[in-house]
């Protein structure tokens, strides 16, 4: 039988009485008390016998016997009192086995729910463990394409320094042309113009970068807050694992007074699925937002290599161009130069000839003077003006108007001769512009501009 301790416990759930009431209950009083047996007969006590407050019967001054009838009625009223204690006693104890049986189940019921409660809480907490687990592995993989795109296009902005420099040493090596070929020309526009585009491409590149470091970052907000939510899933599951494991035999349970007026809980079963369920979503958004910066990224850098690319094989159009320009007219001055020195030659050849004539025409001249002197020495009328007097002084003339006819075209030859040698130091000098012109140009710009220097990471 179960301590009276534990009966009186439940004993206001089945409203059974204590043996304090029931013993009360069966106190004699100084009436007539009927009594009912077991066999459901009657029992009575005289009026004539009272009972005293300890339950005894009391005696008459100087009379201390009691009749028969009294003396059995007394036996009666004992065995009916114990007959009743022991119906009380059984009834108690039957209302006790039964609450014990009853509290048993319940115990038994309450913890088998418990058992299945936290298997079905278990079975929960491993559902969303398996969806964080897989989209934490999901956020891990796109974060680590998205750096992989982050290296890509540093390594694209670090590209964009080759053909920036060599740019920029064109233009700087172009700066030492000469005289009349620092022209403005089209290799010049483009040349700039290529340089533009550049830093353009290397700001827009810049801009992007920074957005996908922010997107990073974005990234690594979402992937801790699974972690850490899954390291709670971990630990909540670990601890309900641990409590569904524990028997009434355990050695680790132990009695914690009040613990169940204690309310450590801070969500409800729709807070913590949301909660979640939000964290879940929070990495979707992120990674979709990475995929498409990720293709962004792409597409911009394979727009900007096309774009510097195709200005790259404009500018080199340009070059070329030029040098077909500049060979033209270096080849057509030298053809000018060779004829102009053919011509110098030739008119050096002349005004020998013309200085020869000249001189050639002094002994004539001295001839026909010599004889005019001599024939003026004829005495008296033999100094006569004559045919052969008329043809000498005629032949001074003539040989005199020669000598300055040669003379004039002596000064033209000389004077064409001075203009001829300042053209071919004019036509020497412009080559020399020219030659130069096509060694930046040609052999200083073009070769190091045969082949585009930008190269994208795999």
């Amino acid at each position: 039988m179960a301590p009276s301790s534990y009966v009186s416990t439940y004993q206001g759930d089945f409203g059974g009485r204590t043996r304090a009431s029931a013993m009360k209950a069966t106190r004699p009083g100084p009436s007539l008390i009927s009594r009912q047996g077991g066999g459901g007969a009657s029992y009575s006590k005289p009026l004539s016998w009272s009972s005293s407050s300890m339950g005894q019967p009391s005696t008459n001054q100087g009379y201390n016997k009691f009749s028969p009838a009294e003396w059995s009625n007394s036996n009666t009223y004992h065995y009916n009192s114990a007959d009743q204690s022991r119906h009380q006693s059984e009834r108690i104890r039957g209302e006790a086995l039964r609450l014990i049986a009853d509290r048993d189940r319940r115990t038994v019921a309450s913890q088998r729910l418990v058992d299945q409660q936290l298997g079905d809480r278990l079975r929960d907490t491993t559902s969303w463990r398996a969806e964080l687990s897989a989209e934490l592995d999901r956020n891990r993989n796109e974060t680590n394409l998205l750096f992989k795109t982050r290296n890509q296009l540093e390594h694209a902005i670090t590209e964009t320094e080759k053909p920036l420099r060599v740019n920029s040493e064109c233009i700087y090596k172009r700066e030492g042309r000469m005289g009349i070929d620092r022209v403005k020309d089209a290799v010049e526009q483009n040349l700039h113009s290529e340089v533009d585009n550049i830093r353009n491409v290397q700001n827009k590149m810049t801009d992007t970068l920074n957005n996908v470091n922010q997107q990073i970052s974005a990234n690594r907000n979402a992937r801790h807050q699974l972690e850490l939510d899954l390291n709670n899933k971990d630990s909540a599951m670990n601890i309900d694992h641990s409590a569904r494991n524990l028997h009434n035999n355990s050695r680790s349970i132990n009695l914690h007074g009040g613990i169940e007026k204690v309310d450590a809980n801070i969500s409800i079963p729709e807070s913590w699925a949301h909660f979640s369920h939000n964290n879940i979503q929070g990495s979707q958004g992120a990674r979709s937002r990475s995929q498409r910066l990720r293709a962004q990224v792409e597409d911009m850098t394979n727009t900007n290599a096309s774009s510097m690319h195709q200005r790259w094989n404009d500018t080199n159009q340009s070059f070329q161009h030029r040098v077909a320009e500049t060979e033209s007219a270096h080849t057509r001055l030298r053809s000018h130069l060779s004829r102009t020195m053919q011509e110098i030659y030739d008119q050096e050849k002349h005004i020998g000839q013309l200085q020869g004539a000249i001189r050639n025409m002094g002994p004539p001249l001295k001839v026909a003077q010599t004889r005019l002197s001599m024939r003026g020495s004829r005495p008296e009328i033999e100094a006569c003006r004559d045919q052969p007097h008329h043809r000498l002084v005629s032949e001074v003339g003539e040989i005199q108007d020669s000598v300055g006819l040669l003379n004039n075209k002596l000064r033209e030859a000389q004077t064409s001769h001075q203009d001829l040698l300042r053209n071919k130091s004019r036509l020497e000098h412009d080559l020399t512009i020219k030659s130069n012109s096509l060694s930046i140009d040609k052999q200083r710009c073009l070769n190091q501009r045969r082949s585009f220097p930008y190269r994208l990471m795999k």
